[in-house]
């Protein structure tokens, strides 16, 4: 079996169930805007995580950028062509195909996403083809240099909190446009795995508490903000809740390795090489089957934690089903070897 790091996987996982949860309620079933809100916040940093997790395992790369680009982009171009036509298709079952101009959706797939979820995959796939590009200057920086660079990154996931009170150039021309994105979590990741070695359960906590602590009092308080500046993916304080569970997770299962093979190593490896599957299928599942419960629709709470639930286990199951297929890389980027 091939050495894996425990703690990467369980990040991953984690980042996987936070997307479910993220888009688990049903809409107008009478849950309150602070259970919304909550379920947002609490889950927003899972699309952090799973860049951080990208940018752990892959930089710098030790390859040619050839060989890297045909092992991880394939990965990527064929299950977005695949569930770009699936998720068309199920589109044009339900409202009908007049709205809907093929050509013009199928000229679009290698520059824009064409269904909801699908937007990450070309993110990632941006952040793939800029990996060759970084990992020579990974490969000869040193950490203060690294440090200065997500110093500038975090300085532009603050330009929502400041730009009512100084004039802040969020455009091509700004100052720190080129510093901003993803790619701060993508290097992020690298950076924690690399020079990051003890962190205190304590301190992680802290920095966890502290951004679910403002938003709190905010919406108590309730101060008008606006929450997909101040409190998505790239956000300051999304980035922090981000780095905490990281750091959690990595001082908890960080010193275990897939040395000694146990039916857990199993289960996690195989969980998490689904998730990718998971994300792309969760949608159509839990929208097709389990937005339909009636009984659902007036549990609060219990709503969204039933729906991730059946929604990542069913999820999980069709996907190793699907991992058994011949071509099943081209679907979810992942084949099982039977």
């Amino acid at each position: 079996m091939k050495s894996r790091i425990f703690y990467l996987d369980i990040i991953r996982i984690l980042a996987c169930v936070m997307i479910v949860a993220m888009h688990a309620p049903i809409p107008n079933t009478g849950l309150s805007s602070f259970i919304l809100s909550a379920d947002s916040l609490l889950t927003a940093p899972g699309i952090g995580l799973f860049v951080m997790v990208s940018g752990a395992l892959l930089l710098p790369i030790n390859m040619t950028t050839s060989m890297f680009l045909k092992k991880r982009i394939g990965k990527i171009v064929f299950p977005t062509i695949f569930w770009t036509l699936f998720y068309l298709l199920v589109s044009g079952y339900d409202y009908g195909f007049e709205g809907i101009n093929i050509l013009r959706v199928l000229l679009s797939i290698p520059f824009s996403h064409q269904y909801g979820i699908l937007w990450f995959m070309y993110m990632l796939a941006g952040l793939y083809l800029l990996a060759p590009i970084l990992s020579p200057w990974l490969k000869q920086t040193g950490k203060r240099e690294l440090e200065f660079y997500l110093i500038l990154w975090a300085i532009t996931m603050c330009y929502s909190y400041i730009r009512d009170f100084i004039g802040v150039n969020e455009g091509h021309t700004g100052i720190l446009y080129y510093f901003g994105g993803y790619v701060g979590y993508f290097l992020l990741g690298y950076y924690l795995r690399t020079y990051v070695k003890a962190w205190a359960i304590g301190k992680s906590i802290i920095l966890l508490l502290i951004p679910l602590s403002i938003a709190t009092i905010l919406k108590i308080l309730q101060v008008p903000v606006h929450f997909y500046d101040s409190f998505w993916y790239l956000s300051i304080l999304v980035a922090m809740m981000s780095v905490a569970w990281f750091l959690l997770i990595k001082r908890m299962w960080g010193d275990m390795m897939y040395n000694n093979i146990s039916q857990l190593h199993h289960v996690i490896t195989l969980v998490s090489n689904c998730c990718f599957g998971i994300y792309l299928v969760h949608i159509f599942i839990m929208r097709s089957i389990f937005w339909n419960w009636t009984w659902l629709y007036n549990l609060g709470i219990i709503q969204i934690l039933s729906i991730t639930l059946l929604t990542f286990i069913a999820s999980l199951g069709v996907t190793c089903l699907i991992s058994y297929l011949p071509g099943a890389e081209y679907i979810i980027g992942f084949r099982q070897k039977r």
